[in-house]
């Protein structure tokens, strides 16, 4: 059993409204988190970087927990409405999926992407309430917008896999290629979603 099942997600606070000094907070400590990982970075190094006592900071979040679940969950929200926008007003399910993979990899690659990272990298660090609820997050509209594509292509035949297990597979190579892809490279990111569609589709 996954550490996220079975989980009650009743003991997590909803998002409520994001004050701007606990976006500043936000943004100094997903660079932390970025830069040195969750566990070696301190309540003090994220209360340094932005520029308040270490005490101040207890005002805006109860824990260095909520802080990071705050921004995953900030970020999996971000990414629910980027998809839904991806495919407004697109049909063809195949363009859809295009779509839904450049969104990801532009989300992926940005320069000041690190949300993005902190999303993967530091997914094991959330406690099981907090990952219970991102992932019930997740589930939302972002995960139908993916879904709805991939049994799209299923059902006009052009789906390699299962779409399920599609969508884990691409799940894990989107979020790979910050490993390995270079923006100064001949590869684009547009090229990059042809490529990582021929991958999934039948020609």
């Amino acid at each position: 059993m996954s550490k996220t099942q079975a989980v009650s997600v009743d003991s997590v606070a909803p998002l409520g409204p994001i004050s701007p000094a606990k976006a500043r907070i936000l943004a100094v400590a997903v660079d932390l988190f970025h830069e040195k990982g969750y566990e070696r970075t301190t309540v003090r190094d994220i209360a340094e970087r932005t520029g308040i006592l270490s005490g101040s900071l207890f005002h805006h979040f109860k824990s260095k927990q909520e802080i990071l679940y705050t921004a995953m969950a900030m970020t999996t929200q971000a990414m629910g409405q980027s998809a839904e926008a991806a495919v407004t007003g697109v049909d063809d399910p195949v363009a859809q999926l295009k779509a839904l993979i450049l969104m990801e990899l532009n989300s992926i690659h940005r320069e000041d992407g690190h949300a993005a990272y902190v999303l993967v990298d530091e997914w094991r660090s959330l406690d099981p309430e907090h990952a219970a609820a991102v992932l019930k997050l997740r589930d939302g509209s972002y995960e139908r917008c993916w879904m709805a594509a991939l049994e799209g292509c299923a059902d006009k035949g052009i789906l390699k896999n299962n779409p399920r297990i599609a969508r884990q597979l691409l799940r894990g190579a989107l979020a790979w290629t910050r490993t390995w892809f270079r923006a100064d490279g001949a590869l684009t990111l547009p090229g990059l979603a042809d490529e990582v569609c021929g991958t999934f589709l039948k020609s």
